[in-house]
């Protein structure tokens, strides 16, 4: 009888994820409305944990695991600090979140190095910025370059090069001065972080004007201090500040932003199976909250370091 009970739930459960993925394929050309993303992350958490160590790596990861480290270069930029206060660039936390869990899955530490900081930027996605001098890594976790090319003259990886996940979610917001609130971000300087996914569609299909910065606050203290006319950033840290009272002068605008599709991690070359390898990663990651964890800090992180300013700590370029 118990036998019989089980084979009836185990029945039960294929059904329901045959009927799962079957949606899935039915529904594949509604994925902008983010339904195929969060179907594909429900999936996921039913499958569970992989085994990581039965996955295959291919001969970049395979190369750390010999090696006994995984070089990840991610995003850095100067915390707050006061007046004439060196304050050397740290890791953005965020990217050294998910750096810790790929490594976890490999089984080695993770060494982490700093990506160059674009500073303001306003090339755009035109490729007018000379290209940075890039740390030697195994992986870049870094966001989507926009208008920066990636080393040398590339400046479009190989698909074999790039995880196709991406590991940036959320919807993002613009807020601007309720006084001189804009109804579009068309003609409009907008302040983001250097890796913001939605940067590209903003200069595209928005027709605004990005202006890169080196981090999230560096971005909110250029917007504070009247160099842009919008704020680009994830819902969730906007609502922080937004609830703050000395941001009580600030409002939404009422434009929906896409997230462009830019590659957002990048290996060192090209390696088919390493990029599935990590693919997966990053997907468990998302789908087991602990990249819902990772985004809640930051959104914390940057209010708090927002909150600073306001005591006389200023950004250090």
């Amino acid at each position: 009888m118990a036998s019989h009970s089980f084979r009836l739930r185990a029945t039960i459960a294929g059904l329901v994820l045959a009927g799962a993925a079957a949606s899935l394929l039915t529904l594949s050309s509604a994925a902008e409305d983010g339904f195929l993303s969060h179907a594909r992350l429900w999936m996921e958490g039913v499958a569970g944990t992989p085994d990581w160590q039965a996955l295959p790596r291919g001969p970049l990861l395979q190369q750390a695991t010999q090696r006994g480290e995984l070089v990840v270069a991610v995003r850095a930029y100067p915390r707050p600090a006061p007046p004439g206060v060196p304050a050397p660039a740290e890791p953005d936390d965020y990217d050294a979140a998910l750096a810790r869990y790929v490594a976890g899955t490999l089984g080695v530490p993770v060494r982490i190095v700093n990506l160059p900081a674009p500073g303001q930027q306003t090339a755009g996605i035109s490729g007018k910025l000379a290209p940075p001098s890039l740390p030697a890594a195994d992986l870049i976790i870094g966001g989507t370059r926009y208008g920066i090319p990636l080393g040398g003259a590339v400046s479009a990886p190989s698909a074999e090069q790039v995880v196709s996940t991406p590991y940036i979610t959320g919807r993002a917001e613009l807020i601007a001065l309720r006084a001189a609130l804009p109804d579009k971000a068309a003609g409009h300087s907008v302040c983001l972080q250097q890796g913001s996914p939605y940067a590209a569609s903003l200069a595209g299909e928005q027709g605004a004007q990005p202006l890169v910065y080196a981090s999230s606050v560096h971005a909110a203290y250029a917007f504070m201090s009247g160099d842009c006319d919008i704020l680009a950033e994830d819902n969730e840290v906007l609502k922080r500040l937004l609830a703050r009272e000395d941001w009580r002068f600030y409002k939404p605008v009422p434009v929906k932003v896409r997230a462009g599709q830019g590659a957002q991690i990048i290996l060192s070359r090209p390696d088919g199976e390493s990029a599935r390898y990590l693919d997966k990663v990053v997907r468990r990651w998302l789908a087991s909250g602990a990249q819902q964890e990772a985004r809640q800090a930051r959104a914390g992180e940057v209010s708090f370091e927002v909150a600073t300013l306001k005591d006389g700590l200023v950004c250090h370029s």
